[in-house]
């Protein structure tokens, strides 16, 4: 070929238009990765997604790439997303949230600790009971959660000889975290709720009743008389989610407490129980004090079973407070029975004003078709004076109407 040709050949080439960018067709299958795509399970290893595609998450960078976006997380979203980007990475990035984990900078050290948590790799065990050891790392609360995530035989053992470590924080980090274990840390968390200061007490407390043994229930039954509204609240809770029969005495004793959260706590450790501890706050009901026969009324109606209607009908018929026969009428409504109706209709005209009104809201609330006819009933109903003048002072007295319906 001549140098003519060749020089020819190449201007030839030269001349062509350059070749155009394919483009994605529009209706290719390909779908770009969404953030609800790197949602972090709520507990490591046993809330994941059955969802595929979330499982199977795309990588968006190598562990240098994404170990830097965890480094740069501050707020909680973003700290989220590369949780979950750590978790779903294919290299092995536990050497280096080891190495994280030691770092001075409390953030990163913290974070790297979660991360170890869900990752659930045995090499990270040991560090991590160095790092529970030591409150003055400021990492304690993170460690002693990443061991019980990781939940190891050796790591739950480790968290429960940390009970008897020397700091407080270090034991109420523990008693903490111990919430996720099982019936091994019971024992260990009754002695804690026995003999420990109060603010690992409360956390002794509040993880009984996530483990929900009734081993538990006598010394949370004790725990209720404590001088901390704190431990009453948390062993009411727990009492609450382990639903012992044995408990609901000791929990109707709390309607009388004077802190509202702790009365409230054991109205809806109460209503948990369910019919156990009917008898119990029925009992209440022939208090002397006028609010704890009003809290009384109301827990027998949200446990809302038809056995306890009689009881609140005596109360709506005979209380000499006139709120407390609002509450009972108030009770009445929310359980809603064919009795309850019954009993509450007997009140449309009760001498007290606020007590009728709470009768008709509470039939209200009902809304039956009965009631709708009650209802009906009762408002095209005139009452007129049955007396002269001299006895319009008794008008307060059922018996001085006359019933005129149209």
């Amino acid at each position: 070929m001549g140098l003519n040709n060749i020089i020819n050949g190449t201007a030839d080439m030269n001349a062509q238009e350059p070749t155009e960018i394919p483009k994605i067709p529009s209706n290719s299958k390909f779908t770009p990765p969404k953030l609800e795509d790197y949602r972090i399970p709520v507990s490591p290893g046993y809330a994941l997604s059955d969802n595929h595609h979330i499982q199977s998450a795309p990588e968006l960078g190598r562990g240098s790439a994404i170990l830097a976006e965890f480094d740069a997380a501050v707020r909680s979203d973003h700290f989220s997303i590369a949780l979950q980007k750590i978790i779903r990475c294919r290299e092995n990035v536990v050497p280096a949230l080891l190495d994280r984990l030691e770092s001075n900078e409390v953030p990163i050290s913290q974070k790297a600790a979660i991360a170890l948590g869900y990752l659930r790799s045995p090499l990270a065990i040991a560090p991590l009971i160095e790092a529970t050891k030591d409150p003055n790392r400021k990492i304690i609360w993170q460690a002693a959660s990443a061991l019980s995530w990781i939940g190891s035989a050796e790591a739950i053992n480790a968290l429960i000889s940390l009970l008897s470590h020397p700091s407080i924080q270090v034991q109420a980090a523990v008693a903490k975290a111990l919430g996720r274990a099982s019936l091994p840390a019971v024992s260990p968390l009754v002695d804690a709720l026995k003999y420990s200061d109060d603010i690992v007490k409360v956390h002794a407390a509040h993880s009984l009743g996530q483990i929900n043994s009734p081993l538990a229930v006598t010394t949370l039954i004790e725990a209720l008389k404590h001088g901390s509204k704190y431990v009453r609240f948390e062993s009411a809770w727990a009492l609450g989610q382990i639903k012992s029969p044995l408990s609901a005495h000791p929990l109707a004793s709390l309607l009388t407490e004077n802190d509202i959260s702790v009365q409230s706590q054991a109205v809806q450790a109460l209503k948990s129980i369910g019919v156990p501890a009917i008898s119990s706050v029925a009992q209440m009901l022939k208090n002397p004090s006028s609010h704890t026969r009003s809290v009384a009324a109301r827990t027998l109606g949200q446990i809302g079973m038809e056995e306890v209607v009689p009881l609140l009908a005596q109360v709506l018929k005979e209380d000499d407070y006139a709120y407390v026969r609002c509450d009972a009428a108030s009770a009445l409504g929310e359980i809603g029975t064919h009795d309850a109706v019954f009993y509450l209709s007997q009140f449309l005209k009760d001498c007290d004003l606020s007590v009728r009104k709470a009768v008709e809201k509470a039939l209200i609330h009902i809304n039956s078709p009965e009631v709708q006819e009650i209802l009906h009933k009762h408002r095209h109903t005139i009452m007129i004076p049955n007396y002269t003048v001299s006895n319009l002072r008794h008008i307060g007295n059922q018996s001085d109407f006359t019933m005129i319906q149209d």
